[in-house]
């Protein structure tokens, strides 16, 4: 289950004064949530699942990761972040 992902969860930003221009928050394997932020959406979530730069957050559960996954989507969405559907 290690490199599974269970959810990509994917936000932009129009023009971002400073910063990336899109957020994206990956659920994978071990009940691991990831966010990474860049300037291009990443089509392939096994990249910011293996990315390096990507903050990590582990938790006891995949429900437990799941419901961490979508608080920071809905607070990035209060931030000022657009959901992203290619």
């Amino acid at each position: 289950m290690g490199d599974f992902i269970h959810k990509n969860l994917a936000l932009y930003k129009e023009r971002p004064a400073v910063g990336n221009a899109y957020r994206q928050i990956v659920v994978r394997g071990q009940y691991e949530v990831r966010i990474f932020e860049g300037d291009v959406v990443q089509t392939d979530p096994h990249f910011i699942a293996n990315n390096p730069d990507a903050e990590v957050f582990f938790h006891s559960s995949l429900a437990a990761a799941f419901a961490d996954a979508d608080r920071e989507y809905r607070e990035s969405v209060k931030a000022g972040w657009i959901p992203y559907v290619p």
